[in-house]
């Protein structure tokens, strides 16, 4: 018999706040060690957000990062350097 892991009620049953994989984004349980959709290893390593909400995080950051350099590149050069 084939082990097609947890069934969506035992998702919702066993955890409190749904964890979601880091590489499908699919629910799974806190403590699992694979993942039940995509199989990839988790080691109770789960998401607490979808990872669409991370990526809108990591893009902000990136953004705030570049702007806070150029601001210091200004700063250092008198703003005599850019062009």
């Amino acid at each position: 018999m084939k082990d097609e892991g947890p069934s969506e009620d035992d998702l919702k049953r066993f955890s409190g706040d749904d964890g979601y994989c880091p590489e499908c984004g699919e629910p799974t349980w806190d403590q699992a060690q694979f993942c039940p959709a995509c199989g990839s290893q988790l080691d109770g390593q789960t998401l607490s957000r979808p990872p669409q909400e991370h990526e809108g995080r990591k893009n902000w950051i990136i953004i705030v990062s570049v702007i806070v350099l150029i601001a210091f590149f200004l700063v250092v050069t008198g703003g005599r350097g850019l062009f």
